[in-house]
């Protein structure tokens, strides 16, 4: 069971949070809440909590999990994310790789026969079929 540390963009509110729900046995700690209109006030935000929170156990970031913010997030502590964003932009036929996102939708993928990644055995060629074709799930 996750304690979920909330308190918004005021430090003191987050700090009672964090003060009490670690004087109890949660597995893990959740972050949510508000954290900022900006990507620099979340990283502020999680610069300031990450630290105080328990080592041995893990620390999860609710609600965002889109690439800029996880690269700047987990050397700071967090070590899951969950957000709608990635099956999000999955459904109109993004892929979030490095060094750049692959609208795989595109017909120009279609002559692409190389992998796309050395972390993923498929063909850009293979992936823009079954995104046209409706496949959502691939076994294997």
């Amino acid at each position: 069971m996750y304690a979920v540390v909330h308190g918004g963009t005021n430090r003191e509110l987050r700090q009672l949070s964090i003060d009490y729900l670690t004087s109890l046995p949660f597995d893990g700690f959740a972050m949510g809440g508000s954290f900022g209109k900006l990507g620099d006030e979340l990283v502020d935000m999680i610069g300031f909590m990450a630290p105080q929170l328990p080592k041995d156990r893990p620390n999860h970031l609710l609600g965002i999990a889109d690439l800029p913010s996880i690269r700047k997030c987990v050397p700071l502590g967090v070590d899951t994310f969950d957000s709608a964003f990635p099956s999000r932009v999955a459904r109109h036929g993004c892929l979030l790789a490095e060094p750049h996102d692959i609208k795989i939708a595109n017909s120009k993928w279609a002559r692409f026969h190389e992998p796309i990644s050395p972390y993923l055995p498929y063909t850009a060629a293979y992936l823009h079929h079954l995104f046209k074709a409706k496949v959502r799930s691939v076994q294997g």
